[in-house]
């Protein structure tokens, strides 16, 4: 017979999911205030749960997400099934198969503009955060959006009191017969913290006349196989920064461009304030710099499933 499993994955998806989106509307990062979740549902700003929704103390008082699956069905189909022949999964541990089916998020509110808003918002972070749903939930072969539905009225009696928008996933799940899923919290586990190293080499160069530090023992790069790496997103808006220890080359510049793996062009401003390009006063070799940013520099540690 088949090896008993912990935490069948048609649980582990809306756990995932629900996780999630409650991270999402914890972190001011990526959301408004009024839309704050908190865990005490007294200090919540929105109701996020699953399979659905209960507010006794003060109902219908704010907007909701409801999160739960639709119907899953056996793709029928095996890979690295070895030994097709023997029952024993111990043994046979290749056999696996993927299922197929759709999430339903239902986002709810007093206001249609509101409930839709929501809902593109959620089709948005879901689309565009999949690899990384991805790499938590490990059961997890594909999730892309499917379709965002109308505004429809749920409750009415003089007027219209309560609109919902469904927001529909379409997901494929791997099914291991062996694999064992241990925990079902994936992101509320997740820490935000800001990083305090900066950046140090005694090996950079510039040229007279030149906008760029060259540094043959650096990796510059977005890549996690770059170092240092730099996050992309900060990047583009100007959060990076060099500082020389030499008063003499114009001290805080900031990054402007990564030229190669080992060269970043800088620039700095004028007594007007108005970006410029760098000119090096002087050639030097041995040139100690920090590389450092004027925000807070986000590092998000995701738990895995092991």
């Amino acid at each position: 017979m088949s090896a008993p499993m912990i935490n069948f994955p048609l649980s582990v998806i809306v756990d995932g999911l629900l996780s999630y989106t409650q991270w999402i509307f914890s972190n001011p990062e990526i959301t408004p205030s009024e839309y704050r979740w908190n865990i005490d549902d007294r200090k919540s700003l929105i109701r996020i749960c699953g399979p659905f929704v209960i507010d006794n103390e003060k109902p219908m008082s704010a907007p909701f997400i409801v999160i739960e699956r639709g119907q899953f069905s056996f793709a029928n189909q095996t890979i690295n099934n070895l030994k097709s022949g023997d029952s024993n999964t111990f043994e046979n541990s290749n056999y696996s198969d993927w299922m197929d089916g759709t999430i339903n998020v239902i986002v709810g509110s007093g206001a249609a503009g509101e409930a839709s808003s929501l809902a593109n918002f959620l089709a948005i972070m879901f689309q565009s955060e999949r690899q990384t749903i991805k790499g938590a939930i490990k059961c997890l072969r594909r999730m892309d959006y499917l379709d965002v539905s109308a505004e429809i009225p749920v409750i009415k009696d003089t007027q219209i009191r309560r609109w919902e928008v469904t927001l529909r996933l379409s997901v494929s799940l791997q099914q291991g017969w062996i694999n064992k899923l241990r925990g079902t919290t994936l992101f509320s586990k997740a820490s935000i913290k800001a990083i305090e190293d900066f950046v140090y080499s005694d090996k950079g160069s510039i040229v007279e006349g030149a906008d760029t530090l060259v540094d043959t023992t650096k990796d510059f790069g977005f890549l996690t196989t770059n170092d240092p790496q730099f996050i992309e997103t900060e990047f583009n808006k100007g959060w990076y920064y060099v500082k020389l220890k030499d008063n003499v080359h114009d001290s805080i510049l900031k990054v402007l461009e990564i030229v190669d793996n080992h060269t970043l062009k800088l620039e700095f401003h004028d007594e007007n304030d108005a970006p410029v390009a760098w000119s090096a006063p002087e050639t030097a070799s041995d040139v100690e710099y920090d590389i450092l940013w004027n925000n807070m520099h986000i590092s998000i540690e995701l738990p895995v499933n092991t």
